[in-house]
């Protein structure tokens, strides 16, 4: 009897997987999916890591294309994220070589256990800048074929607001010698659209500037998209995923504990999307292959993209700084990204180029691995041009011997080498705006304080008026590097073992950030709006 009973006990163990096996719903699971689009530089790597950073209980996973060989944005997504899951399309495009790869993705996905146990209940993809969408989403709402359980669900296009800007003249009309096709294509098949970088916008005009925009959109290209305006694509999740939120019966209206909200995913979609048929009617207007009509001349040019890699030798902060300094150099470029590795720097360091020659930089993660410097830069050039490009950009390591210089540095001599902390001391601004911290391997490291102004010591300006010295320094280094004055400004900062950040800047090179006169215009502007609270000098007076 024991026996028998061992036995049953022994089939029943399967029972469930048989009974789910055979009489469960055979309904597979849908995978609500998000496409991301947008011109080079636009900003939406920055909208994937927003999402991924506040995704909640949301489980994402991400497919992100990229048309340099070095697929920077899907290191930069690994970097600051903990997505379910990332697939990596690189050198090519979604919209036509990499289309494919696209959909042989998404099946993969669909038909793993992830998606099979819930583990993976969003996902994301990220076209290429010069992407046109169309045949992605053709690909997506396809009812048969390899994707057909991917229910796209939105279509994000980022637009970078201050790029845009030359486009619009004084009748609230777009140029037409400036008429791109790829942005036009990727405006007219959006559901949700983020005038991003509104912050980069004449302060006294960017209401007029974004309401010519959003009226000239409404009008020629897309009039049922909803229309959002941001700042480092800063926007509610449910505006552009369709996700909600639970009702708050049950919960109770006092809670100590510190948690993100919870969404859940719509069961049945639609509350974003635009009909197919809309969206695709007056497209593909851009039915090209990464061709840019340029403003200088009605001739067209394909588009190159070159990447460099470099592992033996980390890269001089001075050379590096008269590299994207160029402005030679900068004028060939649509787009520049890297994670790169520099010399007394611990972190990997963000260095970028978008939009009208801002450049940016942030520091990333601590290298856990073999550090490494990768970059990428896409532009309208000639092979030659690009392929010169990426020779001058490796003699930015510290091996190299030499760097050429076929750019005028700030004070317009030439290769003149300048003691940059002899300009930051004899200078009177400078001194009532900058403390020197120190010198250490012929890099200067000086912190923006403002204090002689204001009579306080740093410590005070911390301790009593409550200000926050460290963003004081990184908001000074955004400003300074946005900025498109020329000869180009450039300007780094480090984060010591006490989390306090200082401003650098080689000792030996040109004047500090390349532009003095930047440097102290925009370190004024960060003081008063820091300081904007403070009435009245600590004397009283």
């Amino acid at each position: 009897m024991a026996d028998d009973d061992l036995e049953a006990s022994r089939v029943n163990i399967f029972l469930h997987a048989e009974n789910v096996r055979v009489f469960g719903d055979q309904q597979r699971p849908i995978l609500p999916t998000c496409l991301v689009t947008g011109f080079l530089g636009a900003g939406k790597t920055t909208l994937l890591n927003h999402i991924l950073t506040n995704r909640s209980n949301l489980r994402i996973a991400a497919a992100i294309n990229d048309f340099s060989e070095l697929n920077i944005d899907e290191r930069l997504v690994k970097s600051k994220n903990t997505a379910q899951r990332i697939v990596e399309l690189s050198n090519g495009c979604v919209c036509c070589s990499k289309l494919d790869d696209l959909k042989d993705a998404v099946f993969q996905m669909l038909e793993s256990a992830d998606v099979a146990s819930d583990n993976v209940n969003y996902l994301l993809v990220e076209t290429s800048g010069v992407s046109d969408p169309s045949a992605v989403i053709r690909a997506l709402d396809a009812k048969f074929g390899k994707c057909f359980r991917a229910r796209l669900d939105s279509v994000v296009t980022v637009v970078d607001a201050d790029q845009i800007v030359p486009m619009v003249d004084s009748k609230n009309q777009l140029s037409p010698q400036n008429n791109n096709l790829t942005i036009i294509s990727q405006l007219e098949c959006a559901d949700i659209i983020l005038l991003n970088k509104v912050d980069l916008l004449p302060t006294d005009e960017v209401e007029r500037v974004l309401e010519s925009i959003e009226s000239r959109i409404r009008q020629e290209y897309n009039s049922k998209a909803k229309i959002y305006r941001t700042n480092h694509c800063k926007v509610p999740l449910s505006s552009i995923l369709d996700v909600g939120f639970p009702t708050s019966s049950g919960v109770s209206a006092i809670s100590h504990e510190v948690s993100a909200i919870p969404m859940y995913v719509s069961s049945i979609g639609g509350a974003l999307r635009q009909p197919s048929s809309s969206l695709m009617k007056n497209s593909p207007k851009a039915a090209i292959n990464h061709l840019m009509t340029m403003s200088s001349s009605s001739s067209a040019y394909t588009l190159q993209s070159v990447s460099v890699s470099i592992d033996a030798h980390p890269l001089s902060l001075s050379k590096l700084q008269k590299f994207v300094c160029c402005k030679t150099k900068l004028e060939l470029l649509f787009r520049m990204k890297g994670v790169l590795w520099i010399k007394g720097f611990s972190e990997r360091c963000i260095v970028h180029l978008s939009g009208r020659g801002r450049l940016g930089f942030e520091l990333g993660e601590k290298w856990t691995g073999p550090p490494v410097s990768d970059i990428a830069f896409i532009g309208a050039a000639s092979e030659n041009s690009m392929n010169e490009l990426q020779k001058e950009f490796t003699e930015c390591a510290t091996s190299s011997k030499r760097i050429r210089n076929n750019c005028q540095s700030s004070e317009g001599q030439g290769d003149k080498t300048i003691d940059a902390m002899d300009v930051l001391l004899q200078n009177p601004n400078c001194k009532k705006l900058f403390h020197i911290v120190e010198e250490r391997d012929d890099i200067v490291y000086f912190r923006l304080t403002g204090g002689i102004t204001y009579g306080y010591t740093e410590e005070e300006i911390h301790r009593d008026l409550r200000i926050d010295t460290n963003a004081m320094q990184m908001d000074l280094s955004d400003a300074v590097n946005a900025s498109i004055d020329s000869p180009k400004a450039f300007l780094t900062y480090q984060r010591t073992m006490a989390e306090t950040v200082l401003l650098c800047y080689s000792r030996y090179g040109t004047s500090p950030a390349n532009n003095l006169q930047v440097l102290e215009r925009e370190a004024t502007k960060v003081v008063a709006t820091h300081f904007r609270n403070v009435q009245v000098c600590k004397c009283g007076a």
